[in-house]
């Protein structure tokens, strides 16, 4: 006895030939049932399915480096760079909670079940029936019998099993399990945007907060100013003009706080819901917004696209198309499969499990596609159309990528220069408020250049938060655009962005 009998007695896929009585010879001869099923486990073993191999993608012209330039200064992973427990324990509940991604999980599940499913073909389907008749004859003339009744009763054990002689089959299997690659791809980036929408809402909320409070500040500040000129507009010490003037900054700067209110309560409901919370808009945010990050290394390679999510997702939908293309042609070659079944048949019911009653059977078929009305050849049409649709999605999945990476490159620059430029206008116009009101109080000018300085101040600063806060966008952004941070890892948050659990629900062949 080899191995591999062995191993499929010990598994319990094959009766050991010991366990039944010898039936008409010696007790060491294997019965016909066993003979049939170890015939079909061998076979079996070069049944085997295997993920497709990596498919020649599309050609696509690129640099080995981003065209945009950038300094040599290169940052950690991304979330190392915002440096915040916090917002790291609030990805992790995303992960756990959020709805669209536990939907996105659901379907990773599914296509696992597929890929089962489609993989079920390559095995032997066996079916156990029992079968009963009873029938009456009768006769007439010489030797009228008046009616005999007739019992027949059958035990059997049928098996079937399609030999994959051309690997059609195997291709099919192949492509379920592409397709299941896909859908652990996609889930690698609905896990990874979840994380980016995450930390963005996370600072907008931050910055709606410093909105809010900057406004309510500005609002007293206004407030307090308005109780000094009307106090010396009753004096006479100043004209109605500043009066009125000071009154319509008051009102506005309290209709702002109203919209930073509405804009936070908003800001934060949104990312209650991405975190699978209830929206009750009670969220506490971090009071700043983190340091601006490290700017982005020097001549980050092109390969870093090659972990995208996106595209690897579309180079596994092109290989599973390749696969159904190569079976599809298959399906023009001769099928064969043997049946067998074995079992008792008696015409006494309680004789079923005697094995004196026992009958089985051995039977190939060759089954030969001649004529279909063309199904055949335009299924061959249709699946090589599809898989053009699957290059030419994957050049575009992959130019897009470019784009984004360029752009968010480019935008990182831009960012930059205007915020400095920004930062310098906010700082003067904060000195000019300063410098006007000092000059006021000592008779040197009037209170509208004063509140001209102090509205200018209001509205550099403000400007200054939101775009500190585009900046770190942006660079969410960028990070989303390589697949993650600028090393080349695979890493996220400190682990896999594959939990544990959904390792151990592939299969050893979609394991990394």
């Amino acid at each position: 006895m080899n191995n591999t009998m062995r191993r499929f007695y010990r598994r319990g896929l094959l009766p050991r030939p010991e366990d039944s009585p010898a039936r008409g010879g010696s007790r060491d001869k294997p019965s016909p049932t066993t003979q049939i099923l170890a015939l079909a486990a061998c076979l079996l073993l070069s049944a085997c399915a295997t993920s497709p191999d990596r498919s020649a993608v599309p050609e696509i012209d690129h640099p080995s480096a981003w065209t945009t330039q950038s300094s040599n200064q290169a940052p950690t992973a991304w979330l190392e760079d915002f440096a915040s427990p916090e917002l790291e324990a609030l990805i992790a509940e995303a992960i756990a909670n959020n709805p669209n991604l536990e939907a996105t999980a659901a379907r990773f599940t599914e296509s696992l079940a597929e890929a089962q499913i489609a993989g079920a073909d390559l095995m032997p389907s066996a079916g156990l029936g029992l079968k009963g008749t009873r029938q009456q004859i009768s006769t007439f003339g010489p030797t009228s019998t008046g009616g005999v009744i007739f019992e027949n009763y059958d035990l059997s054990l049928n098996v079937s099993w399609e030999l994959d002689i051309w690997g059609r089959l195997r291709d099919r299997t192949a492509a379920a399990l592409a397709q299941a690659e896909a859908r652990i791809a996609e889930l690698r980036g609905a896990k990874l945007s979840l994380a980016a929408q995450t930390t963005k809402s996370w600072f907008n909320v931050i910055e709606a907060n410093q909105q809010f409070d900057f406004a309510e500040s500005t609002a007293q500040s206004y407030a307090k100013d308005q109780q000094t000129l009307e106090s010396r507009f009753k004096r006479g010490l100043n004209t109605g003009f500043e009066v009125r003037r000071i009154r319509t900054l008051a009102a506005n700067s309290l209709a702002d706080v109203a919209n930073r209110q509405r804009g936070l309560d908003v800001a934060t409901r949104n990312l209650e819901i991405l975190l699978g919370r209830y929206p009750e808009g009670e969220l506490i945010a971090e009071p700043l917004l983190p340091s601006l990050p490290k700017q982005v290394p020097a001549g980050l390679p092109a390969e870093l696209l090659e972990r995208r999510p996106d595209l690897i997702a579309a180079e596994r939908q092109l290989a599973a198309t390749e696969k159904e293309l190569t079976a599809s042609k298959k399906d023009r070659l001769p099928q064969i499969s043997l049946t067998a079944s074995t079992g008792n048949s008696t015409q006494v019911f309680d004789d079923l499990l005697d094995g004196d009653f026992s009958v089985w059977s051995l039977a190939g078929n060759l089954a030969q596609p001649i004529f279909q009305g063309g199904r055949l050849i335009a299924n061959v049409d249709r699946n090589a159309s599809i898989r053009d649709q699957a290059a030419a999605n994957y050049r575009d999945i992959a130019l897009r990528a470019f784009l984004e990476v360029e752009t968010t490159l480019a935008a990182e620059a831009y960012f930059r220069n205007e915020y400095k430029s920004l930062r310098l206008a906010a700082e003067e116009a904060v000195a000019a408020e300063a410098l006007a009101r000092e000059q006021y109080r000592n008779g040197i000018g009037d209170f509208t250049g004063t509140l001209d300085a102090l509205r200018s101040a209001d509205v550099a600063q403000s400007r200054l938060l939101s775009l500190r806060n585009r900046l770190l966008q942006n660079r969410i952004d960028l990070y989303l655009a390589l697949g993650g941070s600028f090393s080349n890892e695979t890493t996220f948050v400190g682990a896999s962005l594959e939990t544990p659990a959904e390792a151990q629900a592939k299969p050893s062949s979609l394991r990394n």
